[in-house]
């Protein structure tokens, strides 16, 4: 039975490249180390699947491009609905340069899509005799698809009796907050921008605007913190600060998607909520520690789970 599906309207293509150097106007030889599934809602769905959690991921795919994702999912044993859109799939490329250390991300630009292709995501959901516990949107919208898309899942998941988990940004993140989604996992810049300061201000008190989202009506809000960890703030008084280990960080694409599923596979096995954020803390650090868009693995997380600090600031009873 499913516990979680999830929703990637702009996914990709990732492909991992190591060169020496680069050197402008040459030829450069690249070894190729890896061709994965890339996306918010698909790394969500790669990372459960990791973590042995019924998934559906539900992606919109186009083109040849699109055909060798859904194949690259089906070969790590993640169940896909397809939602089939003219355009092509986009591209992303990680290269890391040898001589620098240094990681280079380059990402396609999504296609258009048209209402009658956006809207297939809605009708998945209307599908489902019982809806999964939880639903994730995540990454980002491509052009033609509407914000109010977001509220229109957020309202579908409370008639239906569903949780909504959101990880994106910008006008889409804003409108996830007005629906009252479940939870909502912002970055502290993402966080600031909301209450319209400046996260990378070191006085920004990302305490006391993370009240002002929660008391706005969103009843999970965790906000990632980068290196220095992550914050969890819940309207029935859980409020905790969780710092992992410093690791050797190979690339931090999919960090924030692992972080999100091992919260998700926490709630659906009955943690409670600190005890979820602190599981997907652990994935998320242990993806860190691999490139391009691997994964963290099971010994990953073992190693790092009793090594992340947790301060609980005060703890409630969840409604």
């Amino acid at each position: 039975m499913l516990t979680v599906a999830t929703i990637t309207m702009s996914p990709s293509v990732d492909y991992t490249l190591t060169i020496p150097r680069m050197i402008p106007e040459e030829k450069l030889r690249a070894h190729v180390e890896a061709t994965e599934p890339g996306g918010g809602g698909v790394q969500v769905a790669r990372a459960l699947r990791q973590l042995d959690e019924p998934v559906e991921a539900i992606v919109a795919l186009g083109g040849d491009t699109g055909s060798t994702l859904r194949n690259l999912l089906t070969t790590e044993g993640v169940p896909v609905h397809e939602i089939r859109v003219k355009s092509n799939t986009r591209p992303s490329l990680t290269m890391f340069v040898e001589d620098q250390q240094i990681n280079y991300r380059i990402v396609g630009e999504a296609g258009h899509q048209s209402p009658e292709e956006w809207h297939q995501v809605l009708d998945r959901l209307d599908e489902f005799e019982s809806l999964p516990p939880y639903i994730v949107l995540s990454g980002s919208f491509p052009p033609g698809v509407p914000t109010s898309l977001v509220a229109d899942i957020a309202e579908l998941c409370r008639e239906r009796k569903s949780r909504l988990v959101f990880d994106g940004s910008g006008e889409a993140l804003r409108v996830a907050v007005d629906a009252k989604a479940d939870l909502v996992k912002p970055s502290k810049e993402e966080l600031a921008d909301l209450v319209g300061e400046d996260g990378y201000d070191p006085d920004f008190d990302y305490r006391g605007a993370a009240k002002q989202v929660v008391d706005s009506g969103v009843p999970r809000l965790v906000v990632s913190l980068g290196g220095a960890g992550t914050y969890v703030l819940a309207n029935f008084g859980d409020e905790a600060r969780l710092r992992p280990p410093r690791v050797n960080v190979a690339s931090t694409v999919a960090a924030g998607d692992s972080t999100v599923a091992g919260i998700v596979a926490g709630l659906t096995r009955g943690m409670p909520l600190i005890d979820a954020v602190r599981l997907g803390t652990a994935c998320g650090t242990g993806t860190c520690l691999h490139r391009g868009s691997q994964l963290f693995t099971a010994e990953d997380v073992r190693t790092i789970l009793p090594q992340i600090e947790v301060d609980r600031i005060q703890e409630g009873v969840p409604h």
